[in-house]
């Protein structure tokens, strides 16, 4: 029996502060370190031996697998980071308070922008100081680099990456990612095949975890093994 675990990253300031940070590189509160130190002992009770760990290529992905794994006691697995485990990109909402797109944009536009399905925010500039410096961490995306995601959006950057993990998973290896509310969304999404009005109730917490077993036809499924945390469900 192979799982793959999902695990939203820690606390940030901005989580605090209701901004909306996306690519931006907030590193994890103390609050934060605490929540990925609970989905590391979530992973403890799950009793699972695990064979690697992606995480996006933001800070607090990072730390949070960090955080996280050294409740389990052992060497850390291997670890790599990808793009496409990024947070969704906010476009030209990078660091705006929930309060400042309200009264920017009118009551719902936070909820539009952060639970809706095709919703694209606004686009960031490619020369703004923000996008300019995303373009030049990440050369690999190529022309790939969003300006502004929808979920929609997001699903389809996930994809190439949750098939190779798929083929992982079926050959035995239990794989851990550790990635971001929206992103996390959307590889549930694909694995459960849920529909948009679904998707709505889908809305990890920091420090949330999820795990699928694989099952004999090559698919996932939640496991009938009682919630690993009270985030599990989210």
């Amino acid at each position: 029996m192979a799982y793959l675990a999902l695990i939203r990253h820690g606390e940030t300031a901005w989580n605090r502060e209701g901004r909306f940070t996306g690519w931006a590189d907030e590193p994890l509160t103390e609050r934060g370190e605490a929540d990925a130190r609970a989905a590391g002992r979530s992973l403890v009770r799950l009793g699972a031996r695990w064979h690697a760990i992606h995480t996006s290529r933001l800070r607090r992905s990072v730390a949070t697998a960090e955080f996280a794994f050294a409740e389990l006691g052992v060497p850390l697995p291997a670890m790599t980071s990808h793009w496409r485990l990024n947070e969704r990109h906010v476009g030209d909402l990078e660091g705006v308070s929930h309060e400042g797109v309200t009264a920017a944009h009118g009551p719902g536009a936070v909820d539009r922008w952060r639970w809706g399905w095709d919703v694209r925010p606004p686009a960031i500039a490619p020369d703004d100081p923000r996008q300019v410096a995303h373009r030049e961490r990440y050369p690999e995306a190529g022309a790939e680099l969003p300006d502004g995601e929808s979920l929609q959006d997001v699903i389809a950057r996930v994809r190439p990456w949750l098939d190779e993990v798929l083929e992982q998973v079926a050959a035995g290896r239990n794989i851990a990612a550790v990635t971001h509310g929206t992103t996390l969304r959307a590889l549930r999404i694909i694995i459960e095949a849920t529909t948009p009005e679904q998707a709505l109730s889908l809305r990890p917490p920091n420090g949330a975890v999820a795990v699928f077993e694989q099952v004999d036809s090559g698919g996932l499924r939640l496991p009938d093994i009682g919630p690993l945390s009270d985030q599990t469900g989210c």
